[in-house]
């Protein structure tokens, strides 16, 4: 049994230095980000700094991710607040890196939650119009031109901001445990979200775009990934491009 004591007494010290490391080291985090800019034709596409009231709505997504469309909207409401002022209204800057060469003042655009969105809409009592709008689009990937005029004259709106999520995976691996505690753990999560703005005015999609990001973290102890945070990076990608 004596022989064993220093091996017991290493155990014990190494799984106490583990404890002490995990209280003060905090998680090692890589992330790669890919953002796509959907190709449309100049007549159509944003060519100017938008400027006027856009509402995001409700994220689309497909069948076994449904529970993450809340999530994915305020997420992508919450990144243009980080990106702007912090206020939702965001920077007056041109867009595809262009100057403004006249010196004229380039407006903001206030973005505004699904949260207000559905409130202004039980507020208007059009919620059913709405749906009637939300149908067409998922069975023909658009929006009518009426509708959009519609809610642009009833809300007194400019934008629709459309997210939407196209895939979303997390896995973890342990590579590391002591006495039946995991004390190294790899979480990654992956996740492919796509934005579309309408104008409301016009009748036109805009601007499009897609951003893939995974978020891989290291650490001692046991910590998931947020599936905000990822959602969130995601679209500081997009945003970025949208305003750089």
């Amino acid at each position: 049994m004596t022989r064993y004591r220093p091996l017991i007494a290493e155990v014990v010290l190494l799984y106490t230095v583990c404890l002490f490391l995990s209280g003060c080291a905090g998680p090692l985090k890589q992330q790669a980000r890919t953002v796509r800019i959907a190709p449309i034709s100049e007549k159509y596409a944003l060519t100017k700094r938008p400027e006027g009231e856009a509402y995001v709505l409700l994220a689309e997504a497909s069948t076994g991710q449904e529970q993450h469309r809340y999530a994915v909207s305020d997420s992508l409401t919450r990144a243009i607040k980080e990106y702007g002022t912090g206020s939702g209204v965001l920077p007056s800057v041109s867009l595809g890196g262009k100057s403004d060469k006249e010196g004229t003042s380039v407006g903001n655009l206030e973005v505004l939650s699904f949260s207000d969105f559905a409130n202004k809409l039980n507020e208007k009592g059009i919620s059913q119009r709405h749906a009637e709008m939300r149908d067409f689009y998922q069975n023909n990937g658009m929006f009518k031109k009426s509708d959009l005029k519609f809610f642009g004259e009833e809300i007194g709106a400019d934008y629709f901001i459309l997210p939407c999520l196209l895939d979303v995976r997390r896995w973890g691996t342990s590579r590391f445990s002591l006495l039946g505690l995991k004390v190294m753990n790899t979480q990654v999560i992956c996740v492919v979200v796509s934005m579309e703005i309408w104008d409301l005015r016009t009748g036109y999609k805009i601007f499009g775009a897609t951003s893939d990001m995974t978020i891989a973290s290291e650490t001692i102890m046991e910590s998931p990934i947020s599936m905000e945070e990822a959602f969130q990076q995601a679209w500081l990608g997009i945003t970025d491009q949208l305003l750089k």
